[in-house]
């Protein structure tokens, strides 16, 4: 690939701006995908186990990108057990009771190591994206998404204590984590939709969610980061909140729902669109040459003018052939210069 990696291109793309080339952009990469590119282990670094934080650079610097995204490692626990599927039906809180004796982490908890390692690592030119997981993500997940619904009426108050506990630490982890040398910007990944429209009513988030993303973005402005936003399904209910919030960029704009051509005409010049390749199709099921087409395309239809990064339409799964990702990127670097 010839690495040139060029963080000041990923902070153009983000600000709606042209850089030299397209960026690639992506929120997580499946380790085996890793690590039949470099060749070696990655380890786990969703928990720590065995994890090599030199191989996980070396694998975004050989594949082409201009950062590496590091998350600081905490834990809100979702059923028994280590890190478990969270239960979609009855979580952990129901009731007060279950929300007083609930093991809250709190800052001290957190692990930053690998946010102060990583700058003396990263190869020149190179930075670094950082975040948290989702406000609203880890709070359906600690009480169930059926449970929250239900409590949304019957316990209103209950749903907003929730929601300040996981807010309040997401906030203050986004503070601390972007005083670290090398970071230029701030991810939040918060799945707030399905393909039929948002999971809750927008009157929820718009009471109990959005008020914590505004804090997220008073820290990024504090810093002069841009904001980024993951979100799967159909969000034009809430793109006008979404853009009064100031986020300045929006991932993956899944392409059963949001066609991005209408989006990039409609919104293209207030906010950096990442991803849209196709994980279904052609990522998963295609072949290189159509996944090769399918980039070519995409580039005629969202980079003009700029502000667009290149990436998969959700993650990187372990289900996607690796001579698919390597086309993907190979031909990012092929049709991506201005």
């Amino acid at each position: 690939m010839n690495p040139s990696p060029d963080f000041e291109r990923v902070l153009k793309a983000l600000l709606c701006q042209k850089p030299d080339r397209i960026p690639l952009g992506e929120l997580i990469i499946d380790r085996s995908i890793m690590e039949e590119f470099i060749g070696r282990s990655v380890g786990a670094r969703e928990t720590g186990e065995d994890y090599d934080l030199n191989a996980e650079i070396d694998f975004w610097f050989r594949a082409g990108y201009d950062y590496i995204r590091i998350m600081p490692r905490y834990i809100f626990p979702k059923k028994s057990g280590r890190n478990p599927t969270p239960d979609e039906h009855v979580g952990l809180i129901s009731s007060w009771r279950d929300f007083h004796d609930y093991p809250w982490p709190t800052i001290e908890d957190v692990d930053f190591s690998s946010l102060e390692q990583a700058p003396d690592l990263l190869p020149p030119g190179m930075g670094i994206i950082t975040g948290t997981s989702g406000i609203f993500e880890d709070a359906w997940m600690i009480m169930g998404f059926e449970n929250l619904c239900i409590s949304l009426y019957d316990e209103p108050d209950l749903v907003k204590a929730v929601f300040n506990k996981v807010g309040s630490l997401l906030v203050e982890i986004f503070r601390r984590a972007s005083n670290y040398p090398r970071v230029g910007a701030l991810w939040v990944s918060d799945d707030l939709a399905y393909t039929s429209g948002p999971m809750l009513d927008p009157r929820f988030y718009r009471s109990w969610l959005f008020p914590w993303y505004r804090q997220m973005k008073a820290i990024s402005l504090q810093h002069d980061m841009p904001f980024i936003l993951h979100s799967d399904g159909l969000l034009w209910p809430i793109m006008t909140d979404l853009l009064d919030i100031g986020f300045n960029a929006l991932h993956p704009i899944e392409p059963k729902v949001m066609d991005i051509s209408e989006v990039k005409r409609r919104i293209g010049s207030r906010v950096c669109l990442i991803g849209n390749v196709g994980l279904d199709y052609p990522l998963a099921r295609g072949t290189p040459d159509e996944v090769d087409l399918a980039v070519k395309e995409l580039i005629q239809i969202a980079a003009p003018g700029g502000g667009f990064c290149l990436g998969s339409s959700n993650t990187v799964t372990n289900y996607v052939p690796f001579e698919n990702y390597v086309a993907m990127i190979e031909a990012c670097r092929k049709y991506g210069n201005y």
